[in-house]
């Protein structure tokens, strides 16, 4: 079984670009969506546009289960995490639905990849993380500053 990397959230935006990249490189790729704030479409026109079709499972990060299984059943070597609600607005008026699901969803994801020995991690953040920083662009040594909302 050929190694692979588990792309979560890949069906959105960003997700789905990295997905394309991947199998453009060559690599063999699993996304795991809820299709909460995405689209198997965007995973239709990546195969469109190279001709390769990752593998697709619906469900969620924080499904311990699911995940467990996935680890079992695939040869995956590396993890992209971009499955997260994203709407700053909404975040700032369903905090705990937020911190549910982007926070505790990857220390699910974290935990079981953990055991399941795969320890190669990329994880995409938000620039609020480092609050109102004194310059641009932003620099990945700046210190975190005050995130401006709960997203």
């Amino acid at each position: 079984m050929e190694p692979m990397i588990l792309v979560t959230g890949g069906a959105g935006y960003i997700g789905s670009h990295v997905v394309l990249a991947l199998l453009e490189a060559g690599r063999e790729v699993l996304v795991l969506d809820n299709l909460s704030n995405s689209s198997v479409e965007s995973l239709r026109r990546v195969e469109q546009l190279c001709g390769r079709a990752p593998r697709f499972v619906e469900g969620d990060i924080r499904d311990r289960a699911l995940l467990d299984r996935l680890f079992v059943e695939h040869s995956i070597d590396a993890v992209m995490h971009f499955a997260g609600l994203k709407a700053v607005g909404e975040s700032v008026q369903q905090p705990l639905r937020y911190y549910e699901n982007n926070v505790a969803g990857s220390v699910t994801l974290c935990q079981a990849m953990a055991a399941a020995g795969v320890f190669r991690l990329v994880f995409s953040s938000s620039a609020t993380v480092y609050g109102d920083p004194p310059q641009m662009p932003i620099r990945e040594d700046f210190p975190t500053g005050t995130p401006t909302n709960p997203y």
